[in-house]
C-alpha cells in the first residue's frame, strides 16, 4: 500500500462502520462499499475496503490482488 495512505480512526454506528484516514493530503471517511477511483478519492484506485473491525482497530483492504491489514 501507498505510505501517503493512513488511518486515523474508527466511527461504529448502528448502521456502519467508518474508518477516518487521510491520504494524499485529503481526510475523510471510508466504509466497507469504498472503493478507490468509483466512491471515493480517499484510496488509491483500485483499492477496495474489505473488512473494518473496529474491536480490533484493523482495515482490511485489497489492492493489486493483495490485502492489506492496517492497524491503528
Amino acid at each position: 500500500m501507498n505510505t501517503n495512505f493512513k488511518l486515523t480512526g474508527f466511527l461504529n454506528t448502528k448502521n456502519n462502520n467508518y474508518v477516518f484516514v487521510s491520504y494524499l493530503g485529503q481526510v475523510g471517511a471510508i466504509t466497507e462499499n469504498s472503493i478507490g477511483g468509483e466512491n471515493t478519492n480517499l484510496l488509491p484506485n483500485g483499492a477496495k475496503v474489505l473488512k473494518i473491525d473496529p474491536k480490533k482497530l484493523k482495515l482490511i483492504i485489497n489492492f493489486e490482488n493483495k490485502d492489506y491489514i492496517i492497524e491503528l
